[in-house]
């Protein structure tokens, strides 16, 4: 496997190992890996030290955050539950989403960091475009060309070679390529494949009691799909709002608020959380810079009517 040695990687790398090895179900195995991991260089054993050291303090976490509430209206001291549930999500969201699980970036052969985007040059020819925080593994052979997306998002450029079908996995389905381009975004949720040249196929993993014949995108056209509900509608798509990412830019039209701040957080180098559940499903509509992920989130919050609580730019928490 190719690692990136970016800073960003490292840091997930590392932090995503604390988590294997705070949980005490390490095998023999897994603990040989990381020591493999954190002695191949320098970087990884401070990368190591620096998320030690953060979860060291992060008992202390509490403390900040209530200093940095408001104080209450009433005059006696009073227990805030919302304000003791913002420290929870914190914590909750260190623990569960800052830390990416460790099994994606040891099956990668090329990934990025936060607000990194990268060009990879494959070895047929074809290019992958990469997203903020995507990781893709790769098998090209004499036979075959198959690649994983397993998160983030890419733009697949694709070299023509009908000899060798380049097929791209991704969640519960299968993208073949038919032609040039086209882009797929992959999270935990869903997969959304958007043709920007020529044509692709797409098709679910095989299911023997409900088995689906695979569809035709165009030039175009867009389809989602995921476990539950399978294979969505196809729709047409802007390909330049799609591709925007790709030119620094982060287009929304009416998407819920918890969407566009699990966007933003893939450009920057802290978190953005939502402390309060009752607005995430609020709609955000505007063009922002990927490079400027805190203009960003000031100028949703205003356009809101919302307030945040912050650490610095570091930890920011949202809420009415």
């Amino acid at each position: 496997m190719n690692t990136s040695e970016a800073p960003d990687n490292v840091k997930t790398q590392a932090s995503a190992w604390w988590v294997r090895m705070d949980s005490g179900t390490m095998g023999a195995d897994e603990q040989a890996k990381f020591e493999a991991w954190v002695n191949a260089s320098e970087a990884h054993q401070e990368a190591f030290d620096q998320v030690n050291l953060i979860w060291q303090e992060l008992d202390g976490i509490k403390d900040r955050l209530a200093a940095a509430m408001p104080p209450p209206a009433r005059k006696k001291p009073v227990f805030n539950p919302w304000q003791w549930g913002m420290v929870s999500l914190a914590a909750i969201y260190f623990v569960f989403v800052a830390a990416q699980p460790i099994n994606i970036w040891l099956h990668a052969d090329e990934s990025t960091g936060i607000a990194e985007m990268r060009t990879v040059q494959l070895a047929d020819g074809s290019t992958a475009q990469l997203n903020s925080e995507t990781a893709l593994s790769i098998n090209i052979t004499y036979t075959g060309r198959e690649l994983t997306l397993l998160k983030g998002e890419a733009q697949f450029k694709v070299a023509p070679d009908p000899s060798r079908p380049f097929k791209v996995h991704a969640g519960n389905g299968v993208i073949t390529a038919l032609g040039t381009a086209f882009n797929i975004h992959h999270n935990k949720a869903s997969t959304e494949v958007t043709v920007t040249e020529h044509s692709v196929s797409v098709q679910l993993d095989p299911d023997a009691e409900n088995p689906i014949a695979p569809i035709t995108l165009a030039n175009g056209q867009q389809v989602a799909y995921n476990p539950d509900s399978g294979l969505g509608a196809i729709t047409n798509a802007d390909t330049q709002l799609t591709t925007a990412w790709q030119r620094g830019k982060l287009v929304f039209q009416g998407k819920p608020l918890g969407e566009v701040i699990a966007e933003l957080n893939h450009y920057h180098r802290g978190y953005f959380l939502i402390a309060d559940p009752s607005i995430a499903n609020r709609r955000v509509n505007g063009v922002f810079s990927t490079d400027k992920p805190i203009a960003a989130l000031d100028t949703i919050e205003k356009s809101l009517n919302l307030r945040s609580n912050r650490l610095s730019h570091y930890l920011v928490l949202l809420h009415r």
